[in-house]
């Protein structure tokens, strides 16, 4: 392999063979060959096969224009969800359409180009931010919420699934308290949250059963306590929101070129670029006079303790959680993801401020001026960054498995297995298909319960 990247020594092979897997209608429990002894590579989790987004699009295009679609689909998703949750704050079209263009902008994203699980289940995430927002004034929205974390964890990534959790949980607390309602109402805004959290969690059961299997027989849980900071933002790194690129860039998958203690380039970026920066802290500067002061006071809390958060081992609060028996998280940094929403809806916020009494050529002419700014930034840093090699080239001969020197983050301790491994996998599968299927049940229950309701309200109405 001509260079070491989780896209080129991970990704790209485990699309390419899903695609194949999927295109002869078979599931991937156990693949032949692959890390030579062979691999689950369902249970991986990462490969997207169980997400109706990435097997559609991989069943039905060709593999070399899916891979492209993918990114693109989702990149669509991140937009759409950021624009109608800051539609749903009373922002203006314009202003809406830039807060999602600086969340898939922002470095958090961008940078991980090479990590498409993360940023495919990162880009679903402010959807759940629009459901919970909706469901402040009604409940019912949160029957939405189970089905978008499926989406969420079987994208690939569960840390990034359950950081957005904890987001969702987050805001609706803040925002309840920031509302003013009392105990009770707080308390059952957030076990209906919880309640439909658990739901989502039931419905992936299918995808969570077999990568946690996996997770107990692979090295990475013998790795240690300090695999729990690692990749822990420093403090000194908030520098980066002015000055994106002021510890250098390293290449993907290695740290050279960058400064900065703690880790590498990709997994410490929080930028969300310059301009946006600043616009993100106006509304702060003229919170009372907004008309959305309880969002924004919300986002401004979220944004501050998800970034703590990421400080990860340089916060001492972080070492109890850390410390709880097989917690299998590493990169506390990821939790800036969360930040990185929040702070991208700020400045769509703080866009809308001091758009308020222009006329709409120089809202336009504003937006774009902020836009080409983030582009050029972008340039400057990402300068030779990105990796443009034609991927035919690195697939070339991937049917040869047992010759390519593909990478794992999660390697299997074969001395852990007990009996077949393509069995146990497909049994985990088996079982998470029967719970999947029970959340489902309860979901459908549950909805004929509220139409339910729904009509007998109606027929109450029209006796009144």
């Amino acid at each position: 392999m001509f260079y070491t990247s989780d896209l080129i020594t991970q990704y790209l092979p485990w699309y390419y063979l899903i695609s194949g897997y999927l295109k002869n209608l078979q599931i991937p429990h156990w693949v032949p060959l692959l890390y030579q002894n062979g691999y689950p590579l369902l249970a991986e989790g990462e490969t997207g096969i169980l997400s109706p987004i990435n097997s559609l699009i991989l069943f039905i295009f060709p593999f070399s224009v899916s891979v492209n679609l993918l990114y693109l689909s989702y990149a669509i998703i991140a937009i759409a969800g950021t624009y109608f949750f800051l539609q749903e704050n009373n922002c203006s079209k314009l202003g809406s359409l830039l807060g999602g263009l600086i969340f898939i902008l922002s470095g958090f994203i961008v940078s991980r180009y090479f990590q498409p699980s993360i940023i495919f289940t990162a880009s679903l995430m402010p959807w759940g931010f629009l459901i919970i927002q909706k469901s402040s004034k009604n409940t019912n929205s949160l029957f939405l919420l189970p089905f978008l974390i499926y989406l969420q964890i079987t994208a690939g990534h569960v840390q990034i699934a359950l950081t957005s959790i904890a987001g969702y949980l987050s805001y609706v607390f803040i925002l309840s308290i920031l509302k003013k309602q009392n105990f009770f109402q707080v308390t059952k805004k957030i076990l209906m949250v919880i309640f439909f959290t658990i739901l989502g969690l039931g419905l992936s059961a299918i995808q969570l059963l077999p990568t946690a299997r996996l997770f107990t027989i692979s090295q990475r849980q013998d790795w240690g306590i300090a695999i729990h900071f690692s990749y822990s933002l420093p403090e000194s790194h908030l520098i980066t929101y002015l000055l994106p690129g002021v510890f250098g860039v390293s290449r993907p998958g290695d740290d050279l070129g960058f400064t900065q203690i703690g880790g590498g380039f990709w997994e410490l970026n929080i930028t969300i670029w310059t301009a946006p920066f600043l616009l993100a802290l106006l509304p702060i500067v003229i919170i009372f006079k907004n008309r959305n002061i309880k969002t924004v006071g919300a986002l401004y809390i979220i944004w501050a303790i998800f970034l703590l958060i990421s400080f990860g081992g340089y916060f001492k609060p972080y070492w109890i959680v850390a410390h709880i028996p097989d917690f299998p998280f590493r990169a506390p940094a990821r939790f800036a993801l969360v930040s990185t929403f929040a702070a991208a809806s700020l400045a769509a916020f703080g866009y809308e401020l001091i758009t308020k009494r222009l006329n709409n050529y120089f809202k336009v002419i504003l937006f774009t001026a902020i836009i080409t700014s983030v582009i050029i930034q972008q340039i400057l840093v990402f300068n030779k960054y990105f990796i443009w090699e034609n991927s035919q080239i690195v697939l070339e001969g991937l049917e040869n498995l047992s010759e390519k020197q593909l990478t794992t983050p999660l390697k299997l301790n074969m001395s852990k297995t007990d009996g077949s491994p393509e069995l146990i996998f497909k049994r985990e599968f088996q079982k998470g298909a029967i719970i999947s299927i029970l959340t489902l049940s309860i979901l459908y229950l549950w909805w004929l319960f509220m139409q339910g309701m729904r009509v007998n309200l109606v027929k109450r109405r029209k006796k009144n």
